[in-house]
């Protein structure tokens, strides 16, 4: 099965709003840098994570996006699905009529039966696996956070 590039941007780019965030706006020029992702490239995914009511934005100076939900509450099969939909191994998984699916055996396929288990383990384990998580994981590791640095003007 193949993960597409707009949700593997999307587990990253998320995981970086809840890692380096600290639960203020993050700038996505930050994020890009951070995960060295196009700009144009992560606002179209920031619309459709947005849409899915993953993420919230405030504009202005110091606007930018936040989760829109705890860490813990967002799964990774979450964004995957808000990002290229469904999470199917093969395409005949998303059809039960052949004429659809372009199978002239979907009715009598035995091995769809190994690719529709295959797509419950998948789905499974990616909604088993939250943000939080890979923040944990992160921190384990030694990633140092890069906390964006909030200036303030005292006179």
């Amino acid at each position: 099965m193949r993960i597409t590039t707009t949700s593997r941007y999307g587990v990253r780019a998320l995981f970086d709003v809840a890692y380096h965030g600290g639960g203020q706006p993050t700038q996505i020029k930050d994020i890009a840098r951070r995960q060295k992702i196009s700009q144009r490239y992560l606002e179209q995914i920031f619309n459709k994570l947005l849409k899915a009511g993953l993420l919230k934005s405030r504009r202005g100076p110091r606007g930018g996006y936040m989760l829109a939900k705890d860490p813990t509450e967002i799964s990774v099969g979450e964004i995957i699905k808000a990002a290229q939909g469904p999470i199917v191994p093969v395409k005949c998984l998303n059809f039960d009529d052949a004429k659809k699916a372009h199978c002239e055996i979907l009715p009598s396929c035995i091995t769809r039966h190994v690719w529709r288990q295959t797509q419950e383990i998948l789905v499974q384990y990616y909604d088993s696996v939250s943000l939080a998580d890979l923040c944990s994981i992160a921190r384990k590791q030694g990633v140092s956070r890069d906390l964006d640095h909030r200036y303030m003007y005292f006179i």
